[in-house]
């Protein structure tokens, strides 16, 4: 059995008895999972190597559409409808879903063609337009002091913590309804983790976020809701203090206290 909290904020997404199989396996790595996911807030999937909970971030924009042969069962409901459906704009999904990897991944590019990549994808073209939003997407990230004199630069020029402030600005230029944090700062260093965590704290005024981390202190520090994953399966979602605190299910106490993992 899991505990699963019906959140009392609005819900952005609802994951309803969802499945997902890679192509390579004969049973589901994802197994008859359902949460809600609040928005404006940040929920956090924690859960040993291996356990699905990158897997199932990833279905949350079709990353594994990529990929020919993986499927996906049951239903993902945002803006009312299933994001599974076999109709479905990626392309569209994935501007109002955006993701943000484990290693920042700045195009090849100047700084600014990078967060106007987007952005002239959508079909912008107004020089006024763009400069606009580039500046206001690298503000909310909290790069545009350290990169408005740079932004015929090549990208790559960056530290790694510039970066995936950067990715995080490229994400929030074309203003998507939901941000996917894939262990975002484990390949930075701790006064980056510092600054992306307090970005993260942020961010969550104006768009909803779900991140995956092997950290749990990270978890316990930046989300709101934390869910503990085990072997494809959700086995509890709670508020985070509570669930650190006084969790429900035994599977997630010897987690949380070092017996496994």
């Amino acid at each position: 059995m899991a505990t699963i909290i019906d959140v009392p904020e609005e819900k952005v997404l609802h994951v309803n008895n969802f499945e997902f199989t890679y192509a390579s396996s004969e049973t589901p790595n994802i197994k008859k999972l359902s949460m809600p996911i609040a928005k404006n807030c940040v929920t956090a999937l924690i859960g040993p190597s291996g356990c699905g909970k990158t897997t199932l971030l990833r279905s949350f924009n079709r990353m594994h559409d990529l990929y020919p042969g993986n499927t996906y069962e049951g239903e993902v409901l945002f803006e009312g409808r299933n994001i599974l459906d076999a109709k479905e704009d990626l392309i569209q999904l994935r501007t109002k879903i955006g993701m943000i990897f484990q290693k920042p991944t700045a195009f090849p590019m100047s700084i600014f063609d990078n967060v106007a990549y987007g952005l002239r994808l959508q079909g912008i073209k107004n020089k006024s337009e763009l400069g606009d939003r580039v500046e206001k997407a690298l503000k909310d990230a909290a790069i545009w002091n350290e990169a408005k004199d740079r932004l015929k630069h090549d990208a790559n020029g960056l530290s790694g913590g510039q970066q995936q402030r950067l990715c995080i600005a490229r994400a929030i230029a074309v203003e998507p309804e939901v941000l996917l944090f894939d262990e975002p700062t484990s390949a930075l260093d701790p006064i980056s983790t510092q600054g992306i965590e307090m970005l993260v704290s942020e961010l969550k005024e104006r768009v909803s976020i779900i991140i995956v981390t092997h950290n749990m202190q990270q978890a316990a520090r930046v989300s709101d809701y934390t869910g503990f994953m085990y072997l494809g399966e959700l086995i509890e979602l709670g508020e985070t203090e509570e669930l650190f605190v006084t969790p429900k299910e035994k599977l997630t106490e010897e987690y949380i206290t070092g017996k496994f993992g």
